[in-house]
């Protein structure tokens, strides 16, 4: 999960620190920051979004008392 969160927060904050330099001409010292922020942000968000996720699949895949019908 934290890979994962780690390798989309550089992703994210790459595109947005390059959209800023290139496409809005913002300085580099900016656009660093931007790399920063977002980098962060985006990482914190999908770690917390796949650690919901997967402990609520945890939760329904414990469910194995229960007979199921085979057909």
């Amino acid at each position: 999960m934290a890979i994962a969160g780690i390798l989309f927060g550089m992703i994210a904050g790459f595109i947005t620190a390059s959209i800023g330099l290139l496409a809005f001409d913002l300085s580099f010292w900016i656009c660093l920051a931007l790399y920063s922020l977002v980098g962060a942000f985006s990482t914190l968000a999908i770690t917390t979004i796949a650690y919901f996720l997967r402990s609520s699949t945890a939760a329904w895949l414990k469910a194995g008392n229960q007979e199921t019908a085979v057909g």
